[in-house]
């Protein structure tokens, strides 16, 4: 059983606007590396075919559209569009599920992000460690739930009196407002990145591509070779 010294493992994603500039996306990258928390941008194909080759930028996942859930062929355009990334992990947009998985683990998709679970007429293929909302129905994909925080319950959570997310649980939030080219944006984004390290329970902050090596066997404890405590 988890303790309070037990780590959270923590997930930002930060979506990326369409319009953004290669230089305020560097800009934007350089910002969130100086807080010392690891993020995963999240973008359409687009833009993910534009900055992700030429940007070190910790990890990138794929922003599915709504048509890609239900289409096979959109869903295999998308997937396509960024074969020559290192992206390995997906993003379903907002009461969205997947219908086509076995094209995700085909292209080398290993997570996804829903924030919901759907019903499927199969179990869990492997077990999901206590306070982690993840499944696996299908082998190699991990389904992972994204952790609703509103502006209200954000400062309860993260602030220092307050809990932050519960030990030895898996947290997976996203950070809106990151991609406009203005200066202000970007430091505005890297403090709420940087805001997610209070709190009196210690945090461990990965990539969302990080997930399945962590939820293998002996994943949890070897986890140190790819978290990062905060």
């Amino acid at each position: 059983m988890p303790n309070d010294s037990t780590p959270a493992t923590v997930v930002i994603l930060s979506r990326i606007s369409p319009g953004i500039t290669d230089e305020a996306f560097g800009t934007l990258a350089e910002a969130v590396r100086r807080t010392g928390v690891t993020v995963t941008w999240v973008a359409d194909a687009a833009t993910v075919g534009r900055l992700a080759q030429g940007h070190d930028a910790q990890g990138w996942a794929l922003a599915l559209d709504d048509a890609s859930t239900e289409s096979r062929q959109r869903l295999r355009q998308l997937l396509v569009a960024v074969d020559r990334t290192d992206v390995d992990a997906v993003v379903v947009p907002e009461g969205g599920a997947i219908a086509h998985r076995e094209l995700l683990v085909e292209a080398g998709i290993r997570t996804a992000v829903v924030d919901r679970f759907d019903d499927v007429p199969r179990g869990n293929r492997r077990p999901a460690p206590e306070g982690w909302a993840c499944r696996s129905i299908v082998w190699g994909l991990w389904e992972v739930a994204s952790t609703p925080v509103t502006s209200s319950s954000l400062i309860g959570r993260w602030m220092p009196w307050g809990g932050g997310p519960a030990a030895g649980s898996l947290t997976v939030v996203s950070v809106l407002g990151s991609g406009v080219a203005g200066h202000t944006d970007i430091d505005r984004t890297a403090r709420l990145i940087a805001g997610h390290r209070a709190g009196r329970i210690p945090k461990r902050f990965v990539r969302l591509g990080d997930l399945p090596a962590l939820l293998g066997p002996g994943g949890q404890s070897k986890g140190g070779s790819v978290l990062r405590a905060a």
